[in-house]
């Protein structure tokens, strides 16, 4: 697929991303003792380069600024 395939691809998994089961890790290939001791699954979507640029810039103590003091 193109470009465009692959956005909607990664937009349909991250939707189904909301609807995963410890179960579903299990079968994965996480053992059960991991599972066990981590009972949330918070799963994390993919940034957009203006939220990324924001965390990089925005902040008092951002990567950018102290990169910028040390050169």
């Amino acid at each position: 697929m193109g470009f465009i395939g692959d956005i909607r691809d990664k937009k349909e998994d991250d939707e189904l991303l909301k609807f995963i089961q410890p179960e579903d890790l299990l079968k994965y290939g996480l053992i059960p003792e991991l599972i066990g001791r981590i009972p949330i699954v918070a799963p994390l979507h993919q940034l957009s380069e203006e939220a990324m640029r924001s965390i990089l810039t925005d902040p008092k103590n951002a990567i950018l600024k102290q990169y910028k003091k040390l050169f």
